[in-house]
């Protein structure tokens, strides 16, 4: 195979976090030059409208000048908001792409001539690589039928008349919008993955955690959640005595273990060093006996070499008022750390529930 289909499949189920994307790209100080941009793109599509009108071919009936002229005004209006408005949330850039979209096909469908269809069709390509980008694979099926069903029947009239040629040149030119806008999104998809990733033992990165809980938490109404922060214990012994490639042999298979015996919906995540940090969509008591399954399954020798963890548990409270979820996420993660602190206080192998109650075993 070309393609591992278990990556096809991830790809086309991920859940894109828009704002992360977004919130990525402002903090390199790109997103103003990029908004700037995407209107300058859009403003082809009025100059295109007022051109034809203009033009001596232009269309002889008044109703196809009219709505010309009113889309021309629509994509004015399409990019002053571009220009003028901040970065628009992801609901509004829905819509946004959908007026781009219908805009574009009614002017190629009015004016007459294959110059302004085939400009027409670049410009739907473009709209595609912007969802691409942003968007997730779902959005970009609808938007890339779209511009295939918009390229068929645009060639209709072109097969009609005669001009065949034109008329295929432009479906295999439109055909790149199967090709290009969807290739483009799972290299986007494979690289995220790549950067999320902790590169030593396959789980989550730091970042990657965030990424992951900000769509989580993002949700209507998320089911009750708690965060694990699991430290091994005296874990610089096991490299000071065996040496770091025996100490990356533990971390390895201790996230092994962590992944198979945490649920599988859990987010399974590398925090730093050997730190690490699980989001269980569990309540307290449930997310408790899991823990201590968690706890078990560290304890296991690697080899000849045993170490154990130390585990702190917190629940997400329910949100109120306007808080953020990036800012629950980090607060319930710094109350999990400060219960795994009292944990590793206790001599370690032990948990510790955040403001509830005590859990803690000793070895064996």
């Amino acid at each position: 195979m070309l393609v591992d289909l278990r990556l096809v499949r991830d790809w086309w189920r991920e859940d894109v976090d828009y704002r992360w994307v977004v919130d990525a790209i402002d903090a390199r100080s790109a997103l103003d030059g990029l908004r700037v941009a995407v209107g300058l793109c859009g403003l082809a599509a009025p100059i295109i409208a007022v051109l034809t009108v203009l033009s001596p071919t232009r269309p002889m009936d008044s109703t196809s000048r009219m709505l010309l002229w009113l889309l021309a005004g629509i994509g004015v209006v399409w990019c002053a908001r571009w220009w003028l408005r901040p970065w628009p949330g992801e609901t509004e850039s829905l819509v946004l792409i959908a007026i781009a979209d219908v805009c574009v096909t009614a002017v190629c469908a009015v004016s007459p001539g294959y110059v302004v269809r085939a400009v027409g069709m670049m410009m739907l390509l473009i709209i595609g690589i912007y969802v691409s980008a942003l968007h997730s694979p779902r959005v970009l099926a609808v938007q890339t039928v779209w511009s295939l069903l918009a390229a068929v029947l645009l060639a209709i009239p072109l097969v009609r008349g005669g001009d065949i040629t034109s008329a295929v040149i432009m479906l295999l030119g439109m055909s790149a919008a199967v090709i290009v806008p969807p290739g483009l999104q799972f290299c986007y998809s494979l690289l995220r993955g790549e950067m999320l990733s902790d590169p030593l033992t396959g789980l989550l990165s730091r970042r990657g955690l965030d990424y992951h809980a900000a769509i989580w938490f993002s949700r209507p109404a998320p089911a009750p959640a708690c965060v694990l922060m699991i430290d091994l214990d005296r874990f610089k012994a096991v490299n000071d005595t065996h040496g770091h490639s025996a100490g990356d042999e533990v971390l390895i298979s201790t996230a092994d273990r962590l992944r198979r015996t945490a649920p599988a919906d859990s987010i399974v995540s590398r925090f730093g060093g050997e730190e690490f940090a699980i989001i269980v969509r569990l309540p307290v008591d449930p997310a408790a006996e899991v823990a201590d399954r968690l706890r078990r399954a560290v304890a296991e020798p690697t080899g000849a070499i045993a170490v154990t963890a130390s585990i702190g548990l917190a629940p997400f409270p329910t949100r109120s008022g306007p808080t953020r979820h990036d800012d629950l996420v980090r607060r319930t993660l710094c109350s999990a750390d400060n219960a795994m602190y009292r944990a590793k206080q206790q001599g370690g192998n032990a948990i510790v529930i955040a403001e509830i109650r005590n859990l803690s075993e000793t070895p064996g």
